[in-house]
């Protein structure tokens, strides 16, 4: 089977990126032919990609024009994409795919609609949930451009897709209940599974992500200091880099934090890191299906989760692996902290938990999943 991954880059850091290569390695091991057509690759890629994975760069740039003026944006959105259009369009006439994969960048609004000499199956990923922009806007501007960007993107372009695939069955259930195109298959774990699990003996819990607003650290940081007032010999390790540092800091400083919630900057090798905690902590408004997440539990972590949607429900068995509450319930968060700092045996049978729950996310089986399905739409189409 010829099956061709179509994103901007896979050689910065980013969930996409990894995921795509764990996927397209995952799948010309099987045996498949994979290609992966990226617009925007000035460097090696970040992660090592299977020899048998072509990798074809139109050299494109959209990058190069981020963060200009509008002239710029303006720019990359017509002059570049006609001619993203024209060679992406001429590559892959030349591989006759039959399979392609838009992972919603910037090919995601006329990948379906370019000429070629056969009838490919396209399929587009969603790595967010239905209503994430408007989780993130601000202000009545910003929730309007929202809403009319979630119908351009999710009511009108995406039907020219044969398949939808999302992430979690909590954003179908949701969002998508009715669709028969839509899919659900999550994300593989991008690492060896079989690492070693931390002991869960150090006195400390972490989380990871960019500091920003979805995250959510402040109510991270509020529960801490309620968790602080029983075991001040408990650390928090905040782990990522962003716009909001400085009010974290000054936070951290009001509440009477210094030493106990730490900033520690962004790091390449978050397992390393996880490998060393008792446990972790997702405190985002909104994710679509948090990585993270899967990382701990493969370090054999207990969880401790805000329900936001998407991804902890799908991944969190409450009272299992781990322990689900409403978002920014900043006490009950403190809570379940507090109870499995506090209880050694449940400690360590919720991180055993996790660690096998985190089974279930392996290339292997991962892959297996995309398989099935992209034979089921060949099938149907040949029908």
């Amino acid at each position: 089977m010829k099956i061709v991954y179509c994103t901007d880059s896979i050689c910065y850091p980013g969930g996409i990126q990894n995921i795509t290569i764990t996927k397209a390695n995952g799948l010309a091991q099987m045996g498949h032919q994979v290609w992966i057509i990226v617009t925007d690759n000035k460097r090696p890629p970040l992660h090592p990609v299977d020899p048998k994975v072509q990798v074809i760069n139109l050299d494109i740039n959209y990058f190069e024009d981020d963060w200009k003026s509008k002239y710029y944006i303006i720019k990359s959105i017509v002059i570049k994409r006609k001619k993203h259009k024209k060679i992406i369009s001429k590559v892959l006439n030349e591989i006759n795919p039959d399979i392609i994969i838009s992972t919603g960048t910037s090919e995601k609004n006329f990948l379906p609609n370019i000429k070629l000499q056969t009838s490919p199956i396209y399929i587009r990923e969603i790595h967010n949930q239905k209503g994430y922009r408007y989780s993130n806007a601000r202000g009545l501007f910003g929730k309007i451009m929202a809403l009319l960007g979630n119908w351009y993107d999710y009511s009108w372009n995406i039907k020219k897709y044969d398949q939808i695939v999302i992430l979690t069955n909590e954003d179908k259930e949701l969002n998508w209940k009715n669709n028969k195109k839509v899919s659900v298959i999550g994300n593989p774990v991008t690492f060896d599974t079989n690492i070693k699990t931390a002991p869960l003996t150090d006195k400390k819990f972490i989380t990871a992500g960019r500091l920003v607003h979805q995250k959510n650290h402040k109510s991270l940081i509020n529960a801490w200091k309620i968790v602080n007032q029983k075991h001040p010999d408990w650390l928090l390790e905040i782990w990522g880099d962003g716009a909001l540092k400085n009010e974290l800091s000054k936070q951290i400083h009001t509440l009477g934090l210094n030493n106990k919630v730490l900033l520690k900057g962004y790091t390449n090798d978050i397992i390393s890191q996880m490998q060393k905690v008792s446990g972790y902590v997702l405190s985002s408004l909104f994710e679509g299906m948090p990585l993270v997440l899967i990382e701990a539990m493969s370090c054999g972590l207990p969880i401790v989760s805000y329900t936001c949607q998407c991804g902890p429900k799908d991944l969190i068995d409450h009272g299992k692996n781990g322990f689900l509450c409403e978002v920014n319930d900043e006490q009950k968060l403190a809570e379940y902290i507090c109870t499995i700092i506090e209880d050694d045996k449940l400690r360590i049978n919720m991180g055993k938990t996790s660690k096998e729950k985190s089974e279930e996310f392996k290339i292997e089986k991962i892959a297996t999943k995309w398989v099935t399905l992209f034979q089921l739409l060949i099938n149907n189409k040949n029908k």
